[in-house]
């Protein structure tokens, strides 16, 4: 009787295994193409043997560079080269569906992102220097912007700071606060958040954090646990570990570079930052030295790296780590292809595994 009951045991987990391996993780990729490939892409990512496979495009928008999935993953919303941010439904295929569009609030949108709670997006725009915030509606519609923020300032670097670039904009995991990078000023603004009532106010505890003069702050990622933030300086190329304290106060702990020292090839600019699903490690894309650079968290929330790796990356502008942890997919924008590389989830080290399918111009990664 015991072995009868081991052996129907072991039938099903062989059949969870055989359900997990062949699982697919769907993920949309955003462009920087304003031509004919123009489009939002559908792919899916095959766990088991990881090779990715193009399922549908959507021609809805200009260039829609960057997008960002609603945490109910019923939504998504898009920036467009025409200074627009738009909503789509997300459907039972996946596939997606349009609905409505608002103005940027500035030229040359870059980056939105939605609150943990799904009322709220938030978009920066790099051309102009504006911030804006955004209420939605409950089929994921968007509203007028609520809150609107023209940035001023400039920075040492005469080329890339002659005045304010906003760059990216992310709500703390508790929904409590949003942080807004300016490249220009070498500046992250800080404000709390009312997304009930569609609302940001400039934080009293801090309105700004001022980093390195010339770092130029592009990207960054806050960790679940909310206590730390990692910001990736584009010009710099150099990623600084942060603590959050009492009211969102953003203090530097320490930087550390995403390139070798001795580096002497093309200039070199640092794009995005991701956390691997497990917590313990984040990594940064660099372009010049076309590289992702992989880092552990220590328990004090200093940083180690762990790893770096070339192979088949060129302009390496996003990333992505699917949500089982198992594989990075690199959005390589000047050879305009994906790449799969393998992840170990207990050494945070990564390995090449295949180039994949092309894409024109890719920009940015968003899992499902």
């Amino acid at each position: 009787m015991k072995k009868l009951s081991l052996l129907a045991a072991l039938c099903i987990l062989s059949v969870v295994m055989v359900s997990f391996q062949d699982k697919t993780i769907p993920f949309y990729v955003g462009t920087g193409d304003k031509g004919a490939g123009s489009s939002i892409s559908l792919c899916e990512l095959n766990l088991s043997t990881g090779q990715i496979t193009l399922v549908d495009t959507f021609n809805n928008c200009m260039a829609p560079g960057y997008v960002a999935v609603a945490p109910n993953k019923k939504n998504l919303y898009a920036i467009s080269s025409d200074n627009k941010v738009s909503a789509f439904s997300i459907g039972g295929d996946k596939k997606l569906t349009y609905l409505n569009s608002q103005p940027s609030e500035g030229t040359g949108p870059c980056h939105v992102s939605v609150d943990p709670s799904g009322k709220m997006i938030f978009v920066s725009n790099y051309g102009g220097g504006a911030f804006a915030a955004y209420t939605l509606q409950a089929d994921g519609k968007i509203a007028p912007a609520t809150y609107k923020e023209q940035y001023t300032g400039k920075g040492p670097n005469e080329k890339r700071q002659e005045k304010a670039h906003a760059h990216f904009a992310t709500a703390s995991p508790d929904g409590k606060y949003v942080y807004v990078t300016d490249l220009g000023s070498d500046k992250v603004m800080n404000y709390v958040l009312d997304a009930k009532n569609g609302k940001l106010t400039p934080n009293p505890a801090q309105p700004f954090f001022s980093g390195k003069p010339g770092a130029g702050p592009r990207h960054l990622i806050i960790h679940p646990s909310g206590k730390s933030l990692f910001l990736l300086n584009e010009l710099e190329a150099s990623l600084t570990s942060c603590t959050i304290g009492k009211n969102g106060v953003i203090t530097a702990v320490k930087t550390y570079p995403t390139i070798p020292a001795d580096y002497n090839g093309p200039t070199n600019t640092s794009a995005a930052i991701h956390l691997h699903p497990n917590g313990k490690f984040v990594y940064v894309s660099n372009r010049g030295h076309n590289s992702i650079s992989g880092f552990k968290i220590l328990p004090n929330g200093e940083l180690e790296m762990i790893d770096q790796q070339t192979k088949s990356i060129s302009t390496p502008r996003d990333f992505n780590i699917d949500p089982s942890g198992k594989y990075m997919v690199v959005a390589n924008q000047s050879t305009d292809n994906l790449v799969v590389y393998d992840v170990d989830a207990a050494t945070g080290k990564f390995a090449f595994k295949a180039e994949s399918i092309g894409v024109k111009a890719p920009i940015c990664v968003a899992f499902l």
